[in-house]
């Protein structure tokens, strides 16, 4: 399999940073596949362009057995807010540039941030004589983790357009990876996404490199480490990060001279916060600056604690730390202050280290010095972290995951496209032929709805299409508007429209646009996509239909259940014999005015979820 990846923060080679999508890239050209990756030519900790680099707009290089495409990043990117927006400007137009030369894939997977590597994962997806399937993966949740940490204005024009963006993104890719399962549920919860199209593949360790090591001495000594209990935070030191409760913990721990707070990483942030220990005279804390990846190793080997440590933001609620997951497969103890989803899963989950109040130093120094005086208690969680993550979060098995979930994403492209090309053509051909014989008859219609019932003459409304992706349905509209039962807005030329079902005519423009087909599950509301049992939600793995198996049998007749289950067998059991089939069945429903409405009632009511599930009291989400 031939696999594209989009990744800007991709790292170099001997550079620091999270290095997910370069182990995960290496271990697929591993198993076998031709790895492609588009990535930034920037060191994002510095903010430097390598001299290799420099002048370059594109470069072709060799990562191992990985081709990498570096491209173009203004060297804005750490000046300011504005110049990080310029330099992921920049980095998309690159990347547009690389997706055009590079050859054809299978699959194509955009990591996010920055949200506009979503743009190019487009292109190379939609621009092409066949279309190839891409995945949207989001590694944190943009803009809302800018908006909630100040960084953008609620309501402004710049994070309106972000949300855009990120709506966008998320509808047009054909699958949606996270790395929480709340970030899961974030997205479910604003119907960005549906249940079928969303995974959680989360961080990981690569047990290969980190795994439990003698601590080097050299090392400490050369850190000025000495005999100290060395509690060790590495990662970005940004505004997110909130550097500054670390050095005000420094300030409590100056009574206990054996125990040290170690900074390993950079960012915009540093040499502020360094600046102030200096101020403050501080010497038990250290800014060590960036350091590679492959020496984070022996790093976390030689401290005694591995901290993790955000500002106090609701949005970092839903966030795993890349860097507790290295902590633990070390065997290290975790100092967490992250609240929420990271907290579970190393203090609850793992147990596998302390929780300490984000941004309170006061609980952070409290939770420092009972690791210090408690060391047996430290080694316990730091060897339960290690077998958690052993069991859960090994990067190699989460590879094989990831790939599996990408040859299916190939698979079901290559399979659709030889097994329904001719139900696709077929649909689309009598849709515009349809709509050019029936013109006529739908501008008599339009005129005798426009006298009755005024404007507007069409109803329009976002449904689930294939994979419950939103797009809007068009109908003759048969009630009046307002609020109110449907009974009472339904119209008498409505009834006369929906008995002979010719208010579904203008749904053959639908057709002909590739969102519904002729025959297939009817398209209902967007909110039943959450009250679905897993079973019933398998009716959105092919395009809504005009008509449908439940259709002609039984139509509105039918109890929800009852339509759902006979949705889910057409699925099962579609073919374009079965298709004729029932078209030719929904002639003689239409002229025989069967199932029009449900039993005692207009229309169908509103589904409120399974019936056996509300029996059973579960709740799930689709």
């Amino acid at each position: 399999m031939r696999i594209l990846v989009i990744h800007q923060y991709y790292v170099l080679p001997g550079m620091a940073g999270g290095s997910r999508f370069n182990e995960l890239a290496r271990l697929w050209a591993e198993a076998g596949h031709q790895v492609t990756v588009i990535a930034g030519n920037l060191d994002y900790s510095t903010g430097v362009v390598p001299p290799a680099y420099r002048g370059r707009w594109l470069q072709r290089e060799k990562d191992g057995p990985v081709t990498v495409w570096r491209c173009h990043v203004p060297r804005s990117y750490n000046r300011s807010y504005v110049g990080r927006m310029w330099a992921f400007f920049g980095f998309t137009l690159s990347a547009l540039a690389a997706v055009l030369r590079a050859p054809r894939h299978d699959v194509v997977v955009a990591t996010s941030p920055p949200l506009v590597v979503a743009l190019p994962a487009w292109v190379t997806g939609r621009l092409r004589l066949r279309r190839i399937p891409w995945l949207f993966e989001i590694r944190d949740l943009w803009p809302e983790s800018a908006v909630t940490t100040g960084v953008l204005k609620p309501g402004g024009l710049l994070t309106r357009l972000l949300y855009a963006l990120e709506r966008w993104a998320c509808h047009s890719a054909e699958y949606v990876n996270v790395l929480t399962p709340a970030f899961r549920e974030n997205l479910l919860k604003r119907g960005l996404v549906s249940a079928q199209r969303i995974s959680v593949i989360p961080n990981g360790a690569d047990l290969d490199q980190f795994r439990p090591a003698p601590r080097d001495e050299e090392l400490r000594r050369s850190l000025g480490w000495d005999d100290r209990f060395v509690v060790m935070y590495s990662g970005a030191h940004g505004r997110a990060n909130a550097i500054g409760q670390l050095v005000d913990t420094a300030e409590l721990l100056r009574d206990r001279p054996d125990i040290l707070v170690a900074c390993v990483g950079d960012g915009p942030e540093r040499k502020q916060w360094q600046n102030e220990a200096r101020r403050r005279g501080l010497e038990n804390i250290r800014f060590h600056g960036s350091v590679p990846k492959e020496r984070m190793p022996a790093f976390v080997n030689s401290c005694d604690v591995g901290a993790a440590v955000l500002q106090k933001n609701p949005t970092f609620l839903t966030v795993y730390p890349n860097k507790v997951f290295d902590y633990m497969a070390c065997g290290k103890p975790v100092l967490l202050a992250i609240d929420g989803a990271a907290r579970d899963l190393v203090c609850a989950q793992a147990q596998a280290g302390l929780f300490a109040e984000p941004e309170r130093p006061q609980a952070l120094a409290g939770a420092i010095r009972q690791l210090a005086d408690d060391p047996r208690a430290g080694a316990e969680m730091g060897e339960r972290g290690r077998q958690w993550v052993t069991a859960h979060a090994s990067r190699r098995a989460l590879a094989e995951t990831y790939l599996r979930l990408l040859e299916r994403l190939a698979g079901e492209r290559s399979s659709r496209r030889k097994g329904l090309l001719a139900k696709e053509i077929l649909d689309r051909a009598f849709a515009v032929v349809a709509l050019v014989l029936l013109a006529p008859l739908m501008a008599v219609l339009a005129v005798a709805i426009l006298a009755t019932q005024g404007r507007p003459v069409l109803f329009r409304q976002a449904r689930p299409g294939r994979n419950g992706r939103p797009f809007d349905l068009v109908k003759f509209r048969t009630m009046r508007e307002g609020e109110g039962a449907d009974d009472a807005r339904l119209t008498a030329l409505g009834r006369f429209l929906r008995s002979f079902s010719l208010d579904e005519l203008p749904e053959l423009w639908n057709v002909a646009r590739g969102d519904m087909s002729l025959v297939g599950p009817r398209p209902l509301l967007m909110k039943y996509l959450e009250r679905y049992s897993p079973e019933q939600a398998r009716r959105h793995e092919v395009k809504p239909g005009i008509t449908g198996w439940a259709q002609v049998n039984g139509r509105n007749a039918l109890s929800w259940d009852a339509k759902l289950a006979l949705d889910v067998w057409y699925v099962d059991n579609r073919s374009l014999l079965l298709d004729a089939r029932i078209l030719a069945r929904t002639v003689s429903q239409v002229i025989l005015r069967r199932g029009i409405a449900h039993p005692g009632a207009a229309t169908m009511p509103e589904f409120m979820g399974s019936a056996s599930m509300k029996k059973s009291g579960e709740r799930y989400v689709s």
